[in-house]
């Protein structure tokens, strides 16, 4: 497994992702904003990137059902890691296609990432 859901605090799910994540991983992650979604919370997420080698390039991520059911009710995104993530993470995420604020902090930028996704 490499994702772990550190926390969900109100509104803020935390999500720590390492390794390389695989489509089932991603569809947990997913589970878990879809739940909180249904039951009419405004979902903003952290996501923190540690030891993070990317997505299984084996598998098909075509599969956008969950992005347009849902991606406009996550309000806000933080992603926290090594820059060299930054253009991949919002492809993968897709900044500017949706109307989440999607923002990349550098991983020693925890705390102003986390005070941002919670304003």
């Amino acid at each position: 497994m490499a994702y772990e859901i550190l926390q969900s605090d109100g509104d803020v799910v935390r999500v720590r992702l390492s390794g390389v994540i695989h489509m089932s991983d991603q569809r947990a992650i997913q589970e878990a904003a879809a739940t909180l979604i249904e039951q009419g919370r405004k979902v903003k997420v952290l996501a923190i990137t540690d030891d993070f080698h990317g997505w299984d390039k084996d598998e098909d991520w075509s599969d956008i059902g969950f992005l347009l059911e849902h991606g406009n009710d996550i309000v806000k995104m933080a992603i926290v890691g090594d820059e060299r993530w930054k253009d991949d993470a919002f492809l993968f995420v897709g900044k500017g296609l949706r109307t989440t604020e999607i923002e990349f902090f550098p991983a020693s930028s925890l705390k102003e990432a986390e005070a941002w996704v919670r304003a």
